[in-house]
């Protein structure tokens, strides 16, 4: 569970110091941005650290580990995305964490799900925002969905695969 906050959030830290430094959004932005990075940090560490002492609750844990963490990547895409354009990298975040301890299917769904709200976010700005999106924007949105599927079942092919060779070497 901790792989979440050794990788993963050093990237979002990374991402957003970019958006921050480079894009200079509003300090209410900032703010919020870092608040809601900080309050994920917390929660993921905690329930990682905690997840054996409720045996019983951990695949209840993990998943709501991955929702939270689906949650907070669409609240800093919608509140950065606007600032820096690699923003929807975060919506690998919710996918691969779930590859290292779900099955193939609800690695797929949870990848299209979060595709999906990358997409959605897009829209929703666009309309929010009164912005034309072209059909080139589209097609770019397009493909970041689709890499973020592809790339979560690369991510559960390799946890598999890894779990596999460790059964093998017993």
């Amino acid at each position: 569970m901790h792989i979440l906050n050794y990788y993963f959030t050093p990237f979002a830290v990374i991402l957003i110091l970019f958006a921050i430094f480079f894009s200079e959004p509003d300090k209410s932005v900032t703010y919020a941005s870092f608040g809601i990075l900080a309050a994920a940090f917390i929660a993921n560490y905690w329930l990682g650290s905690n997840v054996y002492r409720f045996l019983r609750w951990s695949r209840h844990i993990r998943a709501l580990t991955v929702w939270m963490n689906l949650a907070v990547s669409a609240i800093l895409f919608y509140l950065l995305a606007a600032y820096w354009a690699p923003m929807w990298l975060l919506f690998l975040m919710a996918p691969a964490g779930c590859a290292m301890f779900m099955k193939k299917w609800q690695v797929f769904l949870t990848a299209v799900l979060s595709s999906a709200i990358m997409l959605l976010l897009y829209y929703l700005r666009s309309v929010v925002y009164g912005l034309g999106m072209s059909s080139q924007f589209w097609a770019m949105a397009a493909t970041q969905a689709v890499f973020i599927v592809f790339f979560s079942m690369f991510t559960a092919a390799m946890a598999e695969m890894v779990v596999r060779v460790r059964d093998a070497q017993r």
